[in-house]
């Protein structure tokens, strides 16, 4: 095909309508943030609720990460922008502040600072976005300020808040805040304690997450609701003797994939088999993992019918290498994983050390769901010397 040269055309500024459809919901969208303070090197982040008495006024995420200076952040705010990652890193496409940020809420505020640096603040406006990319750029002082006071909890001169505005969902609350924060709050830490619970997890865990909320009318802070982990595989016994299973799937061309194949016990009531209420069922499958990120909480990737009772549990843990993540495709809001023919094909071959087929693990986690739960026997005591005949007499007399 002839070439006759090059020339750039400069994306129309109504792409911010795209990121304000591209399908986050808030609790992902938060999950986006927090994967920024990981990798920022933040062990603790407050996301905290900025309220009235009869409205939800904004949302800050704070974190005691590395901060950022002048030129860092202004490619952090770049749309496109990207920034070298390293091995370890949860972010992938140099999106996920911005597209989390317009899909929830109208202004999105950074306010940073790295340690022996001025604080900075640059925010996005979707409507001055739409006018020609005019970032606006925070006053240092306020910058300054505000980070002063965001960080009283964290005793560090560095760090991060990422604030909204103009969140939309929140228009829901009006009236009624208190219900609406309970009821989002309860799905926040849910999805939260899940997606991250490998980074929560442990007496002295990485990550420390934090919920509260701010009245300014009142000055008033709500105590620190801390996120718990909802590990999927943290069962007190297995359903079935010699699980787990460690499966290799042997995939052409990219090499063999390790899946952990886990039945947990029938009619159990644990909190982390239930992973926050709604039916167990739409927890069977498969759970992919990226960097201890989690990025697919169940689901069969065309291998089986999701949803079906019998295989209510049935979990397989599934990590993936460096190498494989070319293979898997990652939602862009990292909410699932999407598995080409060749990975559900080889499914059917694969095998554990022991000669156990992948297809055998499935059929006996729908015989442990079908089994009888043990009888419990009344105890057994031994017989004792019985009433002296004088004693019974007397007691029948009477």
């Amino acid at each position: 095909m002839p070439i006759t040269g090059q020339k750039v055309i400069e994306p129309d500024a109504r792409v911010v309508d795209a990121f304000q459809n591209i399908g986050y919901s808030l609790e992902a969208a938060l999950a986006d943030l927090i994967d920024n303070s990981i990798d920022a090197g933040a062990k603790r982040v407050l996301v905290r609720f900025v309220r009235t008495d009869n409205e939800l006024h904004s949302l800050d995420v704070v974190d005691n990460g590395r901060g950022m200076n002048d030129a860092e952040i202004d490619r952090a705010m770049k749309f496109g922008g990207q920034r070298t990652y390293q091995t370890g890193d949860l972010g992938m496409y140099g999106m996920g502040l911005k597209a989390a940020s317009l899909s929830q809420a109208d202004n999105l505020t950074v306010i940073s600072r790295a340690n022996r640096s001025i604080a900075v603040g640059r925010r996005w406006q979707a409507k001055e976005a739409r006018r020609g990319w005019q970032c606006d750029v925070v006053s240092g002082q306020f910058a300054d300020e505000a980070l002063d006071v965001a960080l009283n909890g964290f005793d560090l001169s560095h760090g991060t808040i990422v604030r909204w505005d103009q969140v939309r969902d929140f228009r829901k609350a009006s009236g009624r805040v208190d219900a609406y924060i309970q009821r989002i709050r309860n799905t926040l830490t849910v999805h939260l304690g899940l997606q991250l619970h490998r980074f929560l997890t442990g007496d002295k865990p990485r990550l420390e997450i934090l919920v509260n909320t701010l009245n300014v009318q009142t000055g008033q802070v709500s105590p620190d609701f801390k996120v718990t982990p909802l590990d999927p595989f943290n069962y007190s016994h297995p359903g079935s003797r010699k699980y787990p299973k460690e499966f290799h799937v042997a995939i052409p061309q990219v090499g063999d994939l390790a899946c952990h194949a886990h039945i947990w016990p029938a009619r159990t009531k644990e909190a982390c088999y239930k992973l926050g209420g709604g039916s167990v069922a739409r927890r069977q499958g498969f759970y992919f993992y990226r960097n201890d990120r989690l990025l697919q909480a169940g689901g069969w990737n065309n291998y089986r019918e999701d949803g079906e009772p019998h295989l209510s549990l049935a979990r397989v843990a599934i990590d993936l290498p460096q190498r494989f993540q070319s293979f898997f495709s990652v939602r862009f809001n990292k909410a699932a994983v999407d598995a080409p023919r060749s990975f559900v094909d080889a499914l059917e071959h694969a095998k554990s050390s022991d000669g156990t087929t992948f297809p055998e693990f499935v059929e006996r986690a729908q015989v442990v769901y079908r089994s009888k739960p043990e009888r419990k026997l009344d105890p057994v005591f031994a017989p004792g010397r019985g009433i002296r005949a004088a004693v019974a007499e007397t007691r029948y007399d009477h």
